[in-house]
């Protein structure tokens, strides 16, 4: 594996890391390497294109009875989006640096917000038009198929099978 030509501070929050590739080792031994995109105070963590390495069982035991054998087989896992629970989280290593700078994930963020409020005012202006009218054509038809102006007719009650009118006793 090739030196990474980026530096990170020893002593850098977590915060700081948002947007890294992280490989994340869990209590049971697997490993996860995905992009952080969030966290919480109980060092819980959202990962972005998530993998999951692990070593099996029968590999473990392999090595334990030959420790000259270097071909260990890693199991891989694609897992996308993932949630790890902090509980069992026992390191983090940086991977790699994030694919946007810090400039750029901000100017893409701001980005989206102006296209978002720019949505809204158009939704804004189609509600502040007034009352929704009916359609100008009489023959126009509504979600029932029927004319809007023509009611529906109703239907007289038609008991179901087996059922007896019930009879007023002292009434």
């Amino acid at each position: 594996m090739a030196m990474a030509s980026f530096s990170v501070k020893q002593n850098s929050r977590l915060s700081n890391l948002v947007g890294y590739r992280l490989r994340i080792i869990s209590q049971d031994g697997r490993v996860y390497i995905g992009e952080l995109m969030a966290f919480d105070k109980h060092m819980n963590v959202v990962l972005k294109n998530c993998t999951e390495e692990r070593v099996p069982r029968t590999q473990i035991d392999k090595l334990r009875r030959d420790l000259t054998d270097t071909a260990v087989k890693v199991e891989k896992r694609v897992l996308g989006l993932t949630i790890l629970r902090g509980e069992q989280i026992l390191s983090t290593v940086v991977e790699d640096k994030p694919a946007l700078t810090k400039k750029e994930r901000l100017a893409g963020v701001e980005k989206q917000q102006k296209k978002i409020q720019k949505q809204r005012r158009q939704r804004s202006k189609n509600k502040s038009s007034g009352v929704n009218k009916p359609p100008s054509n009489r023959y126009a038809t509504g979600t029932n198929g029927l004319p809007h102006d023509a009611l529906p007719q109703k239907r007289k009650f038609q008991p179901p099978p087996g059922f007896k009118k019930r009879q007023d006793v002292g009434r």
